[in-house]
């Protein structure tokens, strides 16, 4: 059963507003800002995955 996460509403978020800057706006500073952004977030979030699938298989 899927459900919605704050990962998922952050990073869907993430996502539309690079794409909003990239076509509405002038500022390529700004997009490169919230991609790196982006990038960092959803890094971070991967790696706190994996480690807690870790941690299951472990304690089984």
């Amino acid at each position: 059963m899927n459900h919605i996460t704050t990962d998922m509403i952050i990073g869907t978020g993430l996502v539309i507003a690079l794409l909003a800057a990239i076509f509405c706006g002038d500022s390529t500073e700004l997009a490169q800002n919230i991609a790196s952004g982006l990038i960092g977030y959803l890094g971070r979030t991967a790696l706190e995955s994996s480690k807690n699938k870790k941690e299951e298989v472990d304690s089984k």
